[in-house]
């Protein structure tokens, strides 16, 4: 429960931004280069230091209560927006549990599908929504050092356009894109069955927020898949798609943009030993190609790819 704390909407209003900004930055960048060296040690420290960090906290507040564009939707506790006040206190809560947070039920909003069918968003608390960006800020950096240079989606610096010149590049005249093929993959409900052993075995963190994370995760269960699936409405599910995806890339060439990918084709490329290796990678991870709309296609009749999010 977030308890009322001193303040005025001036005070929140003029907390130095550009400050906390440059600091949270700066043990990010430090963190990143840790990883990069292979220093989980240290890693692990400069991530205790983000969650320590006032900046982290403020910054995290502000983006899902100011910034983010769901910032209205309410979760279970039916609240759609805070109070300067009720911003300062939740400040303090994390300031004090940032280490053992313990998440919420989480809300369910059925979204209607272009297919019919419906999908199911899992909306957390306002406050859960602040702790998860202040996981993600801790978290992000040091999987950044990791994530591979042909994935695209959910990244920091990196847009949809950047895969769409990926693409145009390969498939151009000057790399005989008229000889190629393509894999149109599609993972059937990539969110609802990606595996919580492959996302806690990968992830780059310290004791507390492994065991947040983890908490995060059941949260937003599904009664049929009881070890699988990441909320869609969290602020850090997306981070967790790449961290369980990262790696599909190097299967055969490709782009990706979360759970979106094409792989190029050459004339004398086997397109089913192709598949049932990148079968075998997601079963590994709790899932699988939806054969349905993964096709195969000649560059030449061109293809459609729809990115989810872009």
């Amino acid at each position: 429960m977030i308890r009322h704390s001193e303040g005025t909407s001036e005070s929140w209003k003029n907390l130095p931004w550009k400050k906390f900004r440059r600091n949270l930055f700066r043990l990010q960048v430090r963190l990143f280069k840790a990883v990069k060296a292979d220093d989980m040690r240290k890693a692990r420290s400069l991530q205790k230091l983000i969650l320590k960090s006032k900046a982290a906290r403020v910054l995290a507040i502000r983006q899902v209560t100011q910034l983010n564009v769901g910032k209205k939707t309410a979760g279970i506790d039916g609240k759609a927006s805070l109070t300067f006040e009720e911003r300062f206190a939740l400040e303090k809560l994390l300031k004090s549990n940032f280490h053992n947070w313990h998440h919420n039920k989480l809300r369910e909003i059925p979204i209607p599908k272009k297919d019919g069918k419906t999908r199911i968003l899992k909306v957390p608390t306002i406050a859960d929504r602040a702790w998860q960006c202040l996981a993600k800020y801790a978290l992000e950096p040091a999987h950044e050092a990791t994530f591979h240079a042909r994935s695209y989606g959910f990244r920091t610096g990196r847009s949809v356009h950047d895969a769409q010149k990926y693409v145009f590049t390969n498939l151009n005249s000057s790399n005989n894109g008229i000889e190629k093929r393509v894999i149109e993959l599609d993972i059937e409900k990539c969110f609802d069955k990606i595996n919580h052993t492959t996302i806690m075995d990968k992830l780059i963190a310290p004791k507390g927020l492994k065991i947040g994370i983890f908490r995060c995760l059941k949260a937003g269960i599904h009664p049929d898949f009881p070890e699988q699936g990441t909320p869609q409405g969290g602020v850090v599910s997306p981070l967790l798609a790449n961290i369980a995806l990262n790696g599909i890339e190097n299967l055969h060439p490709s782009v990706r943009y979360a759970d979106d990918m094409v792989f190029f084709l050459k004339p004398k490329d086997n397109a089913t030993k192709i598949l049932e290796k990148i079968n075998q990678f997601l079963a590994d991870r709790g899932m699988n190609i939806s054969e349905k709309k993964t096709k195969i296609t000649a560059s030449t009749d061109g293809f459609d790819v729809t990115v989810q999010g872009a």
